[in-house]
């Protein structure tokens, strides 16, 4: 069986579709191909019948209604061999043949070469041509010519019997001879014609199907942009019907792409978002550009988010309005860098200011408690006077630890980082924390580390001292028995302002069953000299901040009162694994 398929001549550009890409349409119009021939073949049947001079009988006209359930027969036998998965070209090319087949049968029944549907031999070129290039188009046109020179060979030897149905007259020897001459050139000439007709469809459609690919990838290539957009990106048409809505947008607002998109914006940035859509309504109502807008909104999960938004008109070409674009950031993170910047800024003018102060003070207080030491031991002082000068002294030791604090608080000590086993960083300070004078009879301190050692980069001196103080914080806050926990784990990222380009960090808990901190004090603890402890000078978590914000970090604060207190760390991790650092306590 032939198989014909391809161009007849080599392509000039890349291909862009597969075969995959293009047998579907190319079975639907095999298909197609098929109920059209079994409408042409009882569409010829029904004519046949009806210009016969004689009445309708079955009998009388039997080759006629064979011939339309033979056709209907290779019609669901095509069908089903193209619903199968059956090679395409050879499908096509067993159906031409067979129909030189069917319309010579035709022929025989409707005057031969004089029957007046003898031009039906020009479809099966034609169709060749179109489906199976210049080759199947000349292939079919010989098939053709050999059948219908077959016929006038057989009737002039007088080997076709005369079946005349009425249909026509046999034409005379040389209008035979003429049409003969005609047809036999004319059907290679239309098997040409279709395979030029096939090809230039077969290169509109690769033409077509190459600048489809095109759009395709520039439509990816932008989807993809767009969707990866690090800022928030919406799209609004004129009619205020959200076209666009990229991942971003849906993270910052907490608003899913799949309730926006093909809604009014109005009705969907409802309450909470309304500076929102107050600045979209300005640029797609009143035509109201801007650029870098800073609003306010409160997102669906019950985030308070500032948010910077820049508008812009999308305009036609004779300048009417479109649509607006709107491309917004969370400044969360800006904002919180602005705030520790200028919290940075005064603390670094309060610690300058507290150093000088505090010399000074040191300066003084050294002479007065020697002084009230070599008076305690010299006078022998009993009774009220011996407590008072007890009371200087203790006065003297406590005034000099503040010194000592905010001498502390306000120098920085340069880093010295390491990588560092945040397990044995943890277990030095707490072995620090058990020998402390708080960590009494039912307070037990506890470490649940993870599976697989985790590191991170940090001043193992000055993170241990942050631990310290921390567990102490904690010890402290319990009265009676009691546990502290310190927990230890890895995270991709960093809730809040710390969250998207913070990379992965390790976290670090202390976590205490003591008397908690009331929701009014904990906004507060990290404050220098802002203290909830009887007696405490404020500067130990506030120095604890500090040193960790150095190291890139950040610690946060979770209290309920009656509860506990946990103590969060985020610490940057290292970036390869290191051994365990031992320190001496």
């Amino acid at each position: 069986m032939w198989s014909l398929g391809g161009n007849s001549r080599p392509q000039a550009r890349s291909v862009p579709t597969t075969k995959s890409d293009g047998e579907p349409r190319l079975r639907e119009a095999v298909k197609a191909v098929i109920l059209g021939r079994m409408a042409l073949i009882t569409l010829v049947a029904a004519m046949a019948v009806a210009f016969s001079d004689t009445g309708l009988s079955l009998t009388r006209h039997y080759p006629f209604v064979f011939l339309v359930a033979l056709s209907a027969g290779l019609a669901v036998a095509y069908h089903h061999a193209a619903r199968s998965g059956a090679e395409v070209n050879a499908l096509l090319t067993t159906q031409f043949l067979v129909d030189v087949a069917v319309i010579s049968y035709l022929l025989l029944f409707t005057g031969g070469t004089s029957s007046q549907f003898a031009p039906l031999f020009l479809l099966a070129p034609l169709m060749g041509g179109i489906f199976l290039t210049v080759r199947g188009g000349l292939l079919f046109a010989a098939a053709a010519a050999l059948a219908y020179g077959a016929f006038y060979v057989a009737e002039s030897g007088g080997m076709v019997p005369p079946m005349a149905y009425g249909l026509t007259e046999r034409l005379s020897e040389p209008a035979l001879r003429l049409r003969l001459i005609l047809y036999l050139p004319l059907l290679f000439v239309v098997g040409a014609i279709g395979g030029a007709i096939g090809r230039s469809l077969r290169e509109g459609r690769l033409a077509l199907d190459e600048a489809r690919a095109q759009l395709d990838r520039a439509l990816f290539d932008t989807e993809t942009i767009l969707e990866n957009l690090s800022s928030g990106l919406a799209t609004i048409d004129a009619g205020g019907s959200v076209r666009h809505w990229n991942r971003a947008a849906s993270e910052i607002l907490a608003v899913p792409a799949g309730s926006v998109q093909g809604r009014h914006y109005l009705e969907t940035f409802g309450s909470g978002l309304e500076a929102f859509s107050t600045r979209l309504r300005d640029a797609l109502e009143r035509g109201t550009e801007g650029t870098r807008y800073e609003v306010t909104v409160l997102t669906a999960d019950g985030r308070t988010v500032p948010l910077g938004i820049s508008t812009s008109l999308l305009l036609g070409a004779s300048g009417e309005r479109r649509g607006v674009i709107a491309l917004f950031q969370d400044l969360s993170e800006v904002k919180a860098l602005e705030d520790r910047i200028r919290r940075g800024e005064t603390l670094a003018a309060i610690g300058e200011l507290s150093a000088g102060i505090a010399h000074e003070i040191r300066n003084c207080l050294n002479p007065i408690s020697g002084s009230v030491e070599v008076l305690q031991k010299e006078l022998h002082v009993e009774g009220e006077n011996a407590r008072l000068l007890d009371l200087v002294i203790r006065e003297s030791e406590r005034l000099d630890k503040f010194i000592s604090e905010l001498l502390e608080y306000a120098r920085e000590r340069p880093l010295k980082t390491e990588k560092v086993e945040a397990a044995a960083l943890a277990s030095e300070s707490i072995e620090l924390a058990r020998r402390h004078p708080s960590a009494g009879r039912g307070k037990k301190v506890s470490l649940e580390g993870p599976d697989a050692p985790v590191y991170v980069r940090v001043d193992f001196d000055q993170m241990k001292q942050v631990m310290t103080n921390l567990l102490i914080n904690a010890l402290e806050a319990i009265e009676g028995a009691g546990n502290v926990t310190v927990r230890i784990r890895e995270e991709r990222r960093t809730p809040g302002a710390w969250g998207r380009a913070s990379g992965p960090r390790v976290v670090m808990e202390v976590a205490d069953t003591g008397s908690g901190i009331g929701d009014k004090d904990v906004t507060q603890v990290f404050e220098p000299f802002f203290s909830t402890k009887h007696g405490g000078t404020g500067l130990g978590l506030a120095i604890a901040s500090r040193i960790v914000e150095r190291h890139g970090g950040n610690i946060e604060v979770e209290s309920r009162v009656g509860v506990g207190t946990t103590m969060r760390l985020w610490l940057p991790q290292a970036d390869t694994p290191a051994r365990s650092v031992a320190h001496a306590a």
